[in-house]
Formats: C-alpha cells, sequence, structure tokens
C-alpha cells in the first residue's frame, strides 16, 4: 500500500508477532479495508527460522529475540530471569519451540465463568479450527486448509515411546487426540510445521497477505503511544531510523505488541495506574489500575538423565550430521525437523485436584541447570556436549502467583520493569516439587530405566522435600508464557471488555497474551492465535 506515516489509514496493527500477523490476514482480506501492521524487529527471513531444529540458534541471536530480563526476584533466591520475547515479523512463533497446543475446556470455561462471555470452549473452538491446516486424518476437532501448518512430527526420538509406555505404568492414560480439550493424559504433541519447515505466523498469515495492495508493513518501527483525541483513539506515535511519525487511523488501533510491551504502551499513552503515570510524567487520560498487573507465567525446572541412546545434545559425528542434512534437503525428514519437545503430560501431583496441575515434557536433551539454565549454543555446556541424556521438564500449568509490568521511564527504548514473583504462592514451589519427584517415578520405570546409565541434574534426584525446594528457588526458571498483564473480563476493573476494547477509550482493542483472564494449561502461541481470529471478528462485525 502506497502513503507516507502522515497520511489516514483504518486500521494499525501494533506488533507483528502472532496476533499481529493474523489480524493483519484477516482485515486486509476485504480491498476496503486500509491496514498498516507496525513491527519494531525486522522481517525474520533467515534459513534457521525455518529449520525446526535452528531453533536452539535462532532463539539466541539478538536480532530475533528482545531477551528482557527481570528484576531480582526473592522467592528464587534475588535471581534476574531470563525472559525470551521474539524480535521481528512473526514475533515468538518464529523462535518458539513449535508447540501446538490449546489447552482444555475448563480453561476456557473458566474465563467463561470470570464474565468472559463468548470465550468458552465451544466458544473458541471454531477459532481454534479456522487457522489450521492439519496434516493428520479428518477429525471433528482440526480443521484443514487454513493458513497455519500443524503437523505431526516427522521424526519422533525412540525414548518418547519409552517415555509414554512409563507414564502408562504410572497410571496416566495415553491420550489419541489432545486437542478436543483433554490433555488429561500422555501423547505426542503436534508441531506448527508445514512440511517438515516451521509454519511462523508470518510466513502462515503474513506472507500471503502482503500482496494485497491495502496491506503495509513496516519493519523497524518502535511504538511510543497510541495518540488519543479525548477519550478516543485516533492513531499512533512511533519511531524508525531515528524519525518520528504519527500515523491516523480512522477506524480502530489494536495492540498486538505482547504482555510486556503492551501495557506499557496504554501507560505511556495515559491509560493505566494513576500514580505511576505521575511518577514518569505522564498526564492520566482514563484510570485503569489493573494496566499492568496480573502477571502470571509457568515456573520451568528440570530432571535429567544420562542415557545410552543418541540424544540431541551430541551431535559430534560429522557422517551423522551430513546424512541428517541430506535427509532434510532433499526430503524434508530427520533430526532438522525436530522441536525440542517431543511428548506431553498432564498430572495431577495430589489425588484430591479435580485438575492436573502440572505438565511434564519429555526432551530428547539435557543441559545443566547449575550453570546454564538456558540452552543457547553459542555457550556449549562440555558435560552436557559430551554425554547423551534425557529431559523431563516440569511446568505448574495454573500458578497462583502473580506478579507485575512496570515502566521504567516514559522512554519506549527503556527496557521494562518485569517482576515475576514466581514462587510467591506456595502452592506453586510445592505443585513444581511433586512433578519432579513424579518424574522419578518414570525414570523408574523398565521402559526407561534400562536406557539410563546415571544421573545428570539434579546430581540427587532422590533428595529430601527440603532439599528440592531449595533446587528449585536456585534454578527454576520460566516456560516463557507470560501473560495477562492487560486482563479481560466482565468487571469494569479489566482493562479490556469481552470484545477486547480498552475499558474507558474508544477505537482502542488489544489482542495478544497479555488479555488471557488466567494462563491457559498450555504454551500460549495456538491461544494467542485463536484470540486473534476472534478479534478479527468482532473488528468487523463492529465497522458494519
Amino acid at each position: 500500500m502506497s502513503g507516507t506515516p502522515g497520511e489516514a489509514v483504518d486500521y494499525i496493527i501494533v506488533g507483528g508477532g502472532s496476533a499481529g500477523c493474523v489480524l493483519a490476514n484477516r482485515l486486509s482480506a476485504d480491498p476496503r479495508n486500509r491496514v498498516v501492521l507496525l513491527e519494531a524487529g525486522g522481517t525474520n527471513e533467515a534459513m534457521w527460522v525455518k529449520i525446526p531444529a535452528g531453533m536452539h540458534t535462532v532463539v539466541g541471536q539478538p536480532d530475533r529475540n528482545w531477551f528482557r530480563v527481570s528484576e531480582p526476584d526473592p522467592s528464587v533466591n534475588d535471581r534476574s530471569l531470563l525472559w525470551f520475547a521474539g524480535k521481528g515479523l512473526g514475533g515468538g512463533s518464529a523462535i518458539n519451540g513449535m508447540v501446538y497446543i490449546r489447552g482444555t475446556q475448563y480453561d476456557y470455561n473458566q474465563w467463561a465463568a470470570l464474565g468472559c462471555t463468548g470465550w468458552s470452549w465451544d466458544d473458541v473452538l471454531p477459532y481454534f479450527k479456522r487457522s489450521e491446516d492439519f496434516d493428520g486424518p479428518d477429525s471433528q476437532w482440526h480443521g484443514k486448509g487454513g493458513e497455519l501448518g500443524v503437523s505431526r512430527l516427522r521424526a519422533v526420538h525412540p525414548l518418547t515411546h519409552d517415555f509414554i509406555q512409563a507414564c502408562a505404568d504410572n497410571g496416566i492414560k495415553r491420550l489419541e487426540e489432545y486437542c478436543s480439550g483433554d490433555i488429561d493424559g500422555v501423547y505426542i504433541n503436534y508441531a506448527t510445521q508445514r512440511n517438515g519447515q516451521r509454519a511462523s505466523a508470518a510466513e502462515a498469515f503474513l506472507k500471503p497477505a502482503m500482496r494485497r495492495p491495502n496491506l503495509r508493513v513496516v519493519t523497524g518501527a518502535m511504538v511510543d503511544r497510541v495518540l488519543l483525541e479525548g477519550k478516543r483513539a485516533v492513531g499512533v506515535r512511533y519511531a524508525k531510523d531515528g524519525a518520528v511519525h504519527d500515523l491516523r487511523a480512522n477506524a480502530e488501533v489494536i495492540l498486538c505488541a505482547g504482555t510486556m510491551p503492551s501495557p506499557l504502551i496504554l501507560m505511556r499513552s495515559g491509560i493505566g495506574p494513576g500514580a505511576q503515570l505521575q511518577e514518569h510524567g505522564i498526564a492520566l487520560v482514563a484510570k485503569s489500575a489493573e494496566v499492568g498487573q496480573n502477571l502470571h507465567e509457568h515456573p520451568t525446572a528440570a530432571n535429567s538423565r544420562l542415557v545410552d541412546v543418541p540424544t540431541y545434545n551430541v551431535r559430534n559425528n560429522p557422517f551423522r550430521l551430513a546424512s541428517e542434512g541430506l535427509k532434510y534437503l532433499f526430503a524434508r525428514r530427520g533430526w532438522l525437523t525436530t522441536p525440542a519437545v517431543h511428548a506431553q503430560a498432564h498430572i495431577r501431583t495430589s489425588p484430591d485436584m479435580e485438575h492436573p496441575d502440572v505438565k511434564l515434557q519429555l526432551l530428547p536433551f539435557w543441559t545443566d541447570q547449575t550453570t546454564r539454565p538456558y540452552f543457547l549454543p553459542d555457550e556449549p555446556i562440555p558435560d552436557a556436549t559430551r554425554h547423551f541424556g534425557v529431559t523431563i521438564a516440569a511446568n505448574t500449568v495454573q500458578p497462583k502467583s502473580r506478579g507485575e509490568v512496570r515502566l521504567r521511564s516514559a522512554d519506549p527504548a527503556a527496557p521494562p520493569v518485569i517482576h515475576f514473583r514466581v514462587y510467591e504462592h506456595p502452592s506453586d514451589l510445592e505443585s513444581m516439587r511433586r512433578g519432579l519427584q513424579f518424574a522419578n517415578q518414570l525414570f523408574a520405570a523398565p521402559s526407561l530405566s534400562r536406557h539410563i546409565t546415571g544421573t545428570a541434574y539434579p546430581p540427587d534426584p532422590e533428595q529430601s522435600d527440603a532439599e528440592w525446594d531449595a533446587q528449585l528457588r536456585a534454578c527454576t526458571t520460566i516456560g516463557v508464557h507470560a501473560t495477562s498483564t492487560c486482563r479481560m473480563g466482565g468487571d469494569a476493573a479489566s482493562v479490556v471488555d469481552p470484545r477486547l476494547r480498552v475499558r474507558g477509550i474508544e477505537g482502542l482493542r488489544v489482542a495478544d497474551c497479555s488479555i488471557f483472564p488466567n494462563l491457559p494449561s498450555a504454551n500460549t502461541n495456538a491461544p494467542v492465535i485463536m484470540v486473534a481470529e476472534k478479534c478479527a471478528d468482532m473488528v468487523l462485525e463492529d465497522r458494519r
């Protein structure tokens, strides 16, 4: 779409991550709508972005990851935690682990019970299916012909089947279809891939739409604020190449910048907690005390063993590497198609629980959490690169701890102030400990124990409860599934209403992970794509 930054368009979408790519596609499908997508990062066109196993390379690149660092967290020994945030078109979907999971029926029925009318499981299921191009057999739970490739794994590590058997030996049922909203069991997960390549939101939704003359995509555009006239959003102000531009919107501005940036943009625009805005010299336009509050994340920790079969942390055989490269080049098969997680199990760590509280993930590699909690191969861990290992990682799926994100200054280039407070609620620490202790039982099952040659991390997995708690406080990381800082709800205190409209402001919506009332029992990429699909329908309905 031709034009200059000073012109008026119909819709401005802020943020080119998963939600922004979906909305850009859906809103520009009508040639009468003039749409601009603003993205602070670059285009994310690179070979290793498209190759699934390249995740371990691209996640460590500063031009593809914002690498936000939290404030010291007293609940994890005053450690600062690293939060990965996708930088560039596709956002997190360009660097994530590609796990496709929606969550449970209970998750979304709970949203509806909290006043989010129209967000029950039955309401959102059609939007999950709309996006999908599933490569499996026809199913009432999946869509065909959509933009997003959802695929069965092309290379399943042999230990995956042993993990599933170990779960069965410990009373966990095998699920044949976990996308039905029932994840109470163990299963081999699907991946956001098509034909063995990563299906990022940019590749799936944005790339086909960029041929449209009514869509303009601007990269390297750091959005400062929403422009307001009275109580109505009329555009945005952004910086690009050292110059500041104002862009006006005739219809709506939609924030899709993510869980950390979206509340900061609202605050810099004068929408948020009055005292915090005053602290940074920002005039209050609409008081909204919960902007930046309610942050929650999946705490993550590992239980690993050394094994007698090849795993992905040791790839020192040049002939094997050459063979895998040829498989990928000519058939899109082999190790290079694999995501990090090959199977998942949702468990109850106490028999009196109505729903699973912990997710266990089988990863066919290991890293030493004591020295390097993040797997970035630019800084290899000697022990982990010499010995085959396997990991069962745990997440608390519905954490009770809550954090916040705050302004560091009114400067849009300033990083956010992030307080995770990972184990502020003691039940989250207890669930994690019990989940990792249950992993000990899985490793002891005959199907897995026959492959184990030694301990890896922690050095003593049979340690006491107190020692486990100390271990967790020392080494817990996060699942990079932060949500809920612009909470949706039916109550007046919520930041956005059930149609994702910012309360107190006309012409402004938020559509990203920040609007989740509660964190689903799932990785967040599929749910946020669903949110964007539903938002697009609501935007177009309200325009009529």
